[in-house]
C-alpha cells in the first residue's frame, strides 16, 4: 500500500486523524515560536474537521501560532450559504481562540479580478517564498466527484500551470466565478493533504492513485504527482476501489 495513503473506517475518525496531524505540525512550530502558516479548503469534508477541532482542540492547539488563509472562495459575501469563509466562521473561527489578525479570508464579495489581485499581494506579504511562489507550511485540499480540487476543474487545467499565485475560476456547470490558489501555489507547500471521504469518490480516485485512464485530466491528479508528497486522508468507502 502507498504508504502516503491513510485509510480509516469512518469520516469521522478520517477527519480526526487530519486533526492529529494538525496539532502534532502546530505543536512543532510552536516549539521554534515560529507561525503555523495553513490554507484551508471549504466544503463539507472539511466543515466536519472544523467542528471537530472547535469541540475537541480548542485547548490544546497553540492557535496563537497558527495562521489562516483560504484555498479558494465562491464569489459570494461571507453570510451566504456557499462562502467557504462563512461556513469556516461558524464551524471553527468563532469557537477557537485564534487572534483576528492571524486570519485572513478572500472577499468573495467583491470583484474577483480584483481580489485576486490582493490575495496574491497578501500572500506575498504575508509568506516565505519557495521557488518564487509563497511557501505554506500546510494546505488541505478536498476532491469533487469530477476530479477538481481547489477551484481549478478539468476544463480550466491551465490554471495548474499559471505563474499568478492567486487567479480567478469559474465552475463548469453553475458558472459561477471563483477565487483560488493555482497548482503552482500549491505545490510550493510543505505539506499538502488531501481529505477524501465517500464512495462517490471512489472510481476517481482509483484513477488518479493508479494512473489509470483519464487521470492526466483530473487537477487532483497533477497535485498529487507534483507535491512532495501529497498525503492522502481517506475513509473506507472513499479507498474501496484502491
Amino acid at each position: 500500500m502507498n504508504q502516503n495513503l491513510h485509510i480509516f473506517e469512518t469520516p469521522l475518525e478520517t477527519a480526526r486523524a487530519v486533526a492529529e496531524l494538525i496539532l502534532t505540525k502546530a505543536k512543532e512550530k510552536n516549539k521554534k515560536s515560529l507561525p503555523f502558516n495553513i490554507a484551508l479548503s471549504g466544503g463539507n469534508t472539511p466543515q466536519l474537521l472544523f467542528k471537530i477541532l472547535a469541540n475537541e482542540y480548542a485547548d490544546t492547539i497553540p492557535w496563537h501560532f497558527i495562521r489562516l488563509f483560504w484555498v479558494d472562495e465562491r464569489c459570494v459575501p461571507p453570510t451566504n450559504v456557499e462562502s467557504n469563509y462563512g461556513m469556516t466562521y461558524e464551524s471553527l473561527l468563532k469557537n477557537v481562540p485564534v487572534h483576528d489578525a492571524n486570519i485572513f479570508p478572500i472577499q468573495g464579495e467583491i470583484d474577483p479580478i480584483s481580489e485576486a489581485k490582493h490575495y496574491q499581494y497578501i500572500l506575498e506579504t504575508q509568506l516565505p517564498k519557495r521557488n518564487g511562489y509563497p511557501k505554506f507550511d500546510l494546505i488541505l485540499l478536498g476532491m469533487g466527484d469530477d476530479g477538481h480540487t481547489a477551484s481549478i476543474f478539468p476544463n480550466e487545467l491551465e490554471l495548474l500551470h499559471s505563474e499568478r499565485f492567486v487567479t480567478v475560476s469559474t465552475h463548469p456547470v453553475s458558472k459561477q466565478k471563483r477565487i483560488t490558489l493555482t497548482g503552482q501555489t500549491i505545490n510550493q507547500a510543505d505539506d499538502v493533504v488531501f481529505l477524501i471521504i465517500g464512495a462517490s469518490k471512489a472510481d476517481v480516485l482509483k484513477q488518479i492513485i493508479q494512473r489509470r485512464l483519464n487521470y492526466e485530466t483530473f487537477p487532483a491528479s497533477y497535485i498529487h504527482a507534483q507535491s512532495i508528497p501529497a498525503q492522502f486522508y481517506l475513509d473506507k468507502a472513499a479507498a474501496e476501489k484502491l
